[in-house]
């Protein structure tokens, strides 16, 4: 338990500097804010009971920043035999999303990051989960899919650093499924809530592209 409340106490703690920081974050998306967000969990985990499981999981963190796929995937293998017990396993569940997101294999890395939104711990783990979930179905090819995460997330979480992302891609899912009006009014609703976000030209960009539609 004291473990467990360590790993949601540096969770919390990595999401609020990234709230702050956000302009430096808008452009990244699944598995790779994710990474980033982990990255510093594995540097400030010192839990003498599971030091041996973050660091393998930094190891293989590392092989999957540099691209060594097949690496990363036998890692994760032989981690989960050893430590699927361990406060790392929400982080690692979450790496295997990663590598099967990178991998293109986007309708198994949905299916994974879908069980974090049910089941992970803690909770503030859900709506990153949920966020990068949207993004798997959007680049399956799913968009009603992703319409549907993508709206779930903004009810449950229209306060979280990621809902100024999730309206852009809300808005180029409405472009794409043939529904221009309905993109103009979420670039427009987009552009009152974050006036000074780095995409708010593109938004505005968009909506004169889309004017004729309003």
């Amino acid at each position: 338990m004291q473990s467990l409340n360590q790993f949601e106490k540096y969770l919390n703690q990595a999401v609020k500097w990234i709230h702050e920081h956000q302009e430096r974050f808008w452009a990244i998306s699944g598995g790779i804010l994710l990474s980033l967000l982990f990255i510093g969990l594995i540097i400030h985990h010192r839990q003498t009971e599971s030091d041996e499981a973050w660091s393998q999981l930094g190891a293989i963190q590392g092989q999957l920043m540099q691209e060594k796929f097949e690496d990363a995937r036998k890692g994760l293998e032989n981690w989960q035999a050893r430590f699927q017990s361990s406060d790392a396993s929400t982080y690692a569940k979450f790496m295997k999303a990663d590598l099967l997101y990178r991998t293109s294999d986007y309708v198994q890395a949905s299916q994974v990051y879908g069980d974090i939104v049910q089941t992970g711990t803690p909770n503030a783990i859900k709506p990153l989960a949920l966020s990068a979930q949207a993004a798997c179905e959007e680049m399956a090819g799913h968009i009603a899919q992703a319409q549907t995460l993508i709206q779930t997330f903004l009810d449950r979480y229209p306060d979280h650093f990621l809902s100024g992302p999730r309206y852009i891609s809300q808005g180029r899912l409405a472009e794409l499924s043939g529904n221009p009006a309905a993109a103009v009014a979420i670039y427009e609703r987009f552009i009152l809530l974050f006036p000074q976000s780095p995409w708010t030209t593109l938004a505005r960009t968009r909506m004169q592209a889309l004017s004729k539609y309003k």
